[in-house]
């Protein structure tokens, strides 16, 4: 996460205007449901556990950097991923179906594997972020682990998200 953080302070040093995501908050989301009324989160644990029971644990590659919707109009930046992208891919299509035959909803987008570093505050991040972009658009981030799922809840406050792991589901 060092490397990571590096591009980030390069980002704040260029001048990009973002709300950067602290690297201890740093997360794969591989489905969001909003607000849950408590008496729901057990049965999306339930849910979660079904999708992923009898899953491999598995590594992925870090790699490259982007913008959503793209870099000419960001308003997210992310950092990739590479190897084991499909693995991760497979695991979310798992989790929504598991979770919209549990009564949740379907996920609302395609899933598309990323880690979120930052969400642009201005229009000007675009002519700022590119060049940074574009140098780390094959960069090596590094490699993690995948063992286990959690069902996380999360709590808005002006400092930044709160997140509290509700359930750890392990892989394996």
């Amino acid at each position: 996460m060092e490397a990571i953080s590096a591009m980030i302070r390069d980002m704040e040093d260029a001048g990009v205007g973002a709300k950067w995501v602290d690297p201890r908050n740093m997360h794969l989301t591989l489905k969001f449901l909003g607000d849950l009324p408590r008496a729901r989160i057990q049965p999306l644990v339930d849910a979660v556990s079904r999708a992923v029971q009898g899953e491999p644990r598995f590594e992925i590659v870090l790699r490259g950097t982007g913008a959503f919707p793209s870099i000419a109009r960001p308003r997210v930046f992310w950092v990739g991923v590479r190897e084991g992208a499909d693995r991760l891919t497979g695991l979310a299509r798992s989790i929504d179906e598991s979770t919209v035959a549990s009564g949740f909803a379907p996920a609302d987008k395609g899933f598309r594997p990323h880690l979120t570093v930052g969400r642009a505050r201005e229009e000007s991040a675009c002519t700022r972020a590119a060049g940074i972009i574009s140098r780390n658009s094959d960069a090596m981030w590094g490699t993690v682990l995948v063992d286990c799922v959690h069902v996380v809840a999360s709590v808005l406050k002006p400092s930044g998200p709160i997140y509290t792991s509700l359930a750890r589901i392990p892989l394996g």
